[in-house]
């Protein structure tokens, strides 16, 4: 990694500085999925990529990514997930599901995400660190 530039070299860091498997491990054991889905989770950890003699420890990235998108945003992610079950169920409905589903897959997946968001940014632990921000914005403007 002595030959990357600067700004090779933070990507490359940035890119392998996701949770390390055995942690990784530990938290898709505790999730209530299937061994198969645990499994495959496993396997998408392991994925590495070598570009010239450089290791990305890209799978790794992805699911510490994915796993701290879910702890900071537990409430949007459970809307998503409600409302795609219910456009699911809306395009059961025989006859009319097939219909129907174009139009309320959007507009089901929108008001989950859009509840479950705004729940999260009701989260006094969202808006402390909103206030944060704004407070440091203000000090570099003046």
């Amino acid at each position: 990694m002595s030959n990357l530039s600067d700004e090779a070299a933070t990507v490359v860091t940035e890119i392998n500085s996701g949770l390390p498997l055995r942690k990784l491990a530990a938290q898709i054991d505790r999730l209530a999925l299937s061994a198969d889905v645990k499994s495959l989770l496993m396997d998408l950890a392991r994925i590495t990529m070598k570009v010239g003699e450089v290791v990305l420890q890209i799978g790794r990235k992805i699911i510490s990514v994915a796993f701290d998108i879910i702890a900071r945003f537990p409430n949007t992610i459970f809307g998503i997930v409600i409302g795609v079950a219910v456009a699911l169920l809306v395009g059961s409905i025989p006859l009319l599901g097939g219909l129907l589903t174009p139009f309320a897959m959007p507009l089901l997946l929108a008001f989950g995400l859009t509840k479950g968001a705004i729940a999260d940014m009701a989260n006094e632990g969202w808006t402390s660190r909103i206030r944060e921000l704004e407070t440091q914005l203000v000090q570099v403007s003046v």
